[in-house]
């Protein structure tokens, strides 16, 4: 991986980890920004809420996983 490559690849992590905290935390920020422009004062199901937190979990799991490959790739060359 090139200099180039490897900060777009980390950039890429580090927001999908930023995205997948935001998923697990306050899935209600995500359905407002999802919905401002379709319902007025309306509020998501626990079961949006629900799925968003698990879809954030794997997601999360995913992103470090990858994170950890590309800086085990990284170092061994």
């Amino acid at each position: 991986m090139t200099g180039s490559e490897w900060i777009k690849t980390l950039l890429l992590l580090v927001f999908l980890i930023a995205l997948s905290l935001l998923m697990i935390g306050k899935p209600e920020w995500l359905w407002k920004i999802e919905h401002f422009l379709e319902v007025k004062g309306g509020e998501p199901t626990d079961l949006y809420l629900a799925v968003m937190r698990v879809m954030g979990t794997f997601l999360l799991i995913f992103s470090v996983g990858f994170l950890g490959y590309a800086i085990y790739t990284l170092v061994t060359g």
